[in-house]
């Protein structure tokens, strides 16, 4: 991500790499803010103290920590090991909060599917099956790097329906290649099931 402006942090003066919850941070104080609003969210988390306001907030978190880490990781030069160690440390752990944070029932199932990237200079596709789906994305198995925040096309191959999905995590497979979760963008129930009669799978 660019940044022009210095960290917002009093008396820091180093330039912004990110901008967290709207405060513009240097690679630094990026990696302490973030791990400290984990440690946060994952005690409200376990003590089953976070209100629906909160569990939004949380997830507009994931989202934006996971994708500026990665960013900042893969795009800043200098980085020394230690700080590009905790970058990809953090990205684990965001993701894995999020999995504590499903907004529905998970349900196995393979579906055969088209997944399609359009990235400048490394565009793809390929067709593969879901290994899990909820009413807001799935669990597909992937030959193919897909890191998070990135866009893919995603078609059924059964029924031909298409729909714009964002990458949430990549993590390795038991198999070849990875095994990503993608969320849909403004689609709902895209997989046509009853989901207050389907119980959790995990």
């Amino acid at each position: 991500m660019a940044n022009t402006g210095q960290c917002s942090i009093t008396g820091c003066g180093q330039a912004a790499a990110a901008t967290l919850g709207g405060e513009a941070l240097c690679s630094g104080h990026f990696i302490s803010t973030s791990y400290s609003q984990l440690e946060r969210y994952d005690e409200l988390r376990k003590e089953h103290r976070l209100s629906a306001s909160d569990t939004e907030s949380v997830r507009r978190f994931i989202n934006q920590c996971s994708r500026q880490a990665d960013e900042i990781e893969h795009g800043t030069k200098n980085l020394d090991n230690l700080d590009r160690a905790r970058l990809l440390h953090l990205i684990l752990l965001v993701n894995e909060l999020g999995r504590h944070l499903r907004r529905s029932p998970r349900k196995a199932a393979s579906i055969a599917v088209r997944l399609s990237c359009e990235k400048l200079g490394n565009a793809w596709e390929e067709e593969t099956r879901t290994v899990l789906l909820s009413r807001h994305g799935a669990s597909i198995q992937c030959g193919h790097s897909a890191r998070p925040g990135e866009a893919l096309q995603l078609v059924r191959l059964d029924t031909g329906q298409e729909v714009e999905a964002r990458v949430a995590w990549q993590r390795p497979s038991e198999s070849d290649g990875v095994k990503i979760g993608v969320e849909f963008v403004n689609c709902e129930n895209f997989w046509g099931l009853d989901w207050g009669a389907i119980e959790e799978t995990w």
